[in-house]
């Protein structure tokens, strides 16, 4: 989504009015003083904080966007916190993972590096479990809450934008039932899958055929996730777990008359 520098000064300031001190977003996350951000001891971490979004409901945009608002809030956010540093099955994703440690230990010496340096660090997962079902899912459930990670949950308000999304990028379905197959502009297959996002804006054009017999249960699954992700928060002992809706981040990318829905829902997140 391309970004306006207009519109995102005026958010800033109109988000900088809500959050009068910029230290608010780290209060929250239960540290309670600026010299504690600035001069952690080694015992210390600063609460990482954790945005929940499953593919294809903006989670690049959110992550980035969050990012950006709160280094210009003056929050120091770590330069790391790629998506998918929390993958259960792919701990290689983790720049601080070894084959001597697993996720757990990884995203312990990720927050406490970035709490060395007086920084916070903002990471995107696709889930958590609270039904753990192994040892390394276990591990990194203890790992969140021993660090005391702040969580919300962001979603879109229209299943049918997800589930759309989910077909031309290919994604598999989570619950074995047909949703369909992405096509090119004559209905016939088309395998460009995740790669069509380089293509945007170009002649070719990936669109979703989708599977009308299962169009309803699809589309009750897609709009699940927060809930889902609400339950195994608290079932965790994890903090926060607002859900927070994609659509009012980016609302005032549409119209400045928006300014104060967006303002309103990124105070929300941070």
């Amino acid at each position: 989504m391309a970004r306006s520098c207009c519109t995102y000064t005026l958010l800033l300031s109109v988000v900088a009015l809500l959050a009068p001190t910029a230290t608010a977003f780290m209060i929250n996350g239960n540290v309670s003083s600026t010299s504690e951000l600035e001069h952690p001891t080694k015992t210390d971490i600063i609460p990482p904080m954790m945005i929940l979004q499953r593919g294809c409901t903006g989670s690049s945009v959110v992550i980035r966007l969050a990012k950006e608002l709160l280094r210009d809030l003056g929050v120091k956010v770590h330069p790391n916190g790629k998506k998918e540093i929390m993958r259960t099955g792919h701990p290689e994703k983790n720049p601080w993972w070894t084959p001597e440690g697993d996720l757990a230990d990884a995203m312990r010496k990720g927050v406490q590096e970035a709490s060395d340096a007086g920084q916070v660090l903002v990471f995107n997962a696709f889930k958590v479990k609270s039904w753990a079902t192994n040892e390394e899912e276990r591990r990194l459930n203890e790992a969140l809450l021993d660090m005391d990670t702040r969580s919300v949950i962001v979603h879109r308000r229209n299943p049918l934008d997800i589930l759309t999304c989910e077909i031309r990028d290919c994604f598999e379905s989570v619950h074995g039932v047909p949703r369909g197959y992405p096509v090119d502009e004559k209905g016939d297959p088309d395998n460009s899958c995740f790669e069509r996002r380089k293509k945007d804006g170009t002649a070719h054009k990936t669109m979703a055929l989708i599977d009308l017999e299962h169009l309803q249960e699809n589309l009750e699954v897609a709009s699940e996730y927060p809930q889902q992700m609400q339950r195994s928060l608290s079932e965790i002992g994890l903090q926060g777990g607002s859900i927070i809706y994609f659509e009012d981040l980016v609302s005032h990318e549409y119209s400045e008359d928006n300014l104060d829905r967006s303002a309103s829902a990124w105070q929300n997140l941070l």
